[in-house]
């Protein structure tokens, strides 16, 4: 018997999410504190799973942080933290292709004539788009997690992410549910098939941002999120963002060609 699973509906913790009645016979769990099913998600397909991750349902988020059968490991938050990098790339390369929602220095390499025919030039583009978002998200992840660690508004968020774990075991918690939480930024590909005004990137970076929101109070408990966000949470993430911007900024004031003016 699984420690730590919960309800999805209300979040109460719960014994056991399928009960077996012998012979095959296999029923979803019963909340004994809403009395709904105590987890309806065992049930989805994994794209089922990620469709509802996209609606921001608070119930498909619980059943990712806390009930999935086979827990999240490392190497699998690396890939998703890898994909999430290449999301923020492909942002990066439509808003400087459109010339739009950028700042570049009067001698940027994205300003030079060979842009279009060299393709080493193109190489090299491409490799500093992925550098530049690695350590954006690098940022924004650490600073939101150094946040929560020091516990700023003394809201015992230290005590409840090591009831998880060790150390290994709750930023491989944390790094997953904000990689899963930040893919409202697939929705940046569509770029690659119409063409938007620049300005659609920002409503990606509100859904990414309450998404981010969403994930954390569900992880942190702080509250249900079905009713109100938690003051809190959104703070942490303003944060996040904040760093993260002025992370850009000190970049570009030490000699990075570009900067972006969309923060997440």
């Amino acid at each position: 018997m699984r420690q730590g699973l919960v309800c999805v509906e209300c979040g109460a913790s719960v014994e056991e999410l399928v009960r077996d009645y012998g012979k095959g016979n296999l029923r979803l769990s019963i909340c004994s504190i809403c009395n709904s099913i105590a987890d309806k998600y065992v049930e989805y397909e994994t794209i089922l799973l990620f469709l509802e991750v996209l609606l921001l349902k608070p119930q498909v988020y619980r059943h990712v942080l806390y009930n999935l059968p086979t827990p999240v490991t490392i190497r699998t938050t690396l890939k998703l933290f890898i994909v999430l990098v290449m999301l923020d790339m492909n942002v990066k390369a439509y808003l400087v292709d459109r010339d739009a929602g950028v700042t570049f220095r009067s001698e940027s390499m994205y300003k030079t004539v060979d842009a279009a025919t060299s393709g080493a030039r193109i190489g090299q583009y491409s490799l500093h788009l992925v550098c530049l978002a690695l350590v954006e998200n690098m940022v924004y992840f650490g600073a939101i997690f150094a946040a929560v660690w020091c516990d700023l508004w003394h809201r015992k968020w230290r005590e409840k992410l090591q009831s998880s774990g060790n150390l290994k075991v709750v930023w491989t918690k944390y790094a997953s549910a904000m990689c899963i939480s930040s893919f409202g930024k697939l929705f940046a590909l569509l770029t690659v098939i119409w063409e938007f005004h620049w300005s659609f990137v920002h409503v990606i970076g509100a859904l990414v941002f309450v998404s981010n929101v969403l994930a954390l109070q569900l992880l942190l408990k702080e509250g249900d999120p079905a009713h109100a966000k938690s003051p809190y949470i959104v703070a942490l993430v303003v944060l996040g963002i904040i760093v993260r911007g002025v992370t850009q900024f000190v970049l570009y004031a030490i000699g990075n060609s570009v900067i972006f003016y969309v923060l997440i």
